[in-house]
């Protein structure tokens, strides 16, 4: 799939730069990356990747990366339907959080987690257009 014909909504900092992509950024948390994919989810963009892909449970990595379609269709509510539920995974999954030390020390290695998980939804995509 080339690149121009997605949208990728992140808050993941490695991330707002990929060339040939439409990127919007959130700064914010995974929950207000979340809340921005189901806005436009329920504007018509279809969703291309899973939003909690990886098995890294939400509330330990607070970076986030989601896929979209560019291009505007009928809203599929069973997606929407889905979005909820990952964001009450989200919210309920939220704890006190991480210290933000440790979180600091981290950073980078939740941000090339996140990229990774990016690059192989982009890469399968791409495969499945050959």
């Amino acid at each position: 799939m080339d690149l121009q014909q997605v949208l990728i909504i992140t808050n993941n900092p490695i991330v707002k730069n990929i060339n040939n992509a439409e990127i919007c950024f959130v700064r914010g948390n995974q929950r207000q990356v979340l809340y921005q994919v189901l806005n436009k989810v329920a504007g018509g963009h279809s969703l291309l990747s899973h939003p909690l892909a990886g098995s890294i449970k939400p509330e330990d990595n607070p970076y986030r990366s989601v896929v979209l379609s560019i291009s505007i269709t009928e809203t599929d509510l069973s997606t929407l339907n889905m979005l909820e539920y990952c964001l009450g995974k989200v919210e309920s999954g939220t704890r006190e959080g991480m210290d933000s030390r440790r979180l600091n020390h981290l950073a980078r290695d939740f941000q090339m987690i996140d990229k990774e998980l990016l690059d192989n939804a982009l890469q399968s995509l791409s495969e499945r257009q050959v």
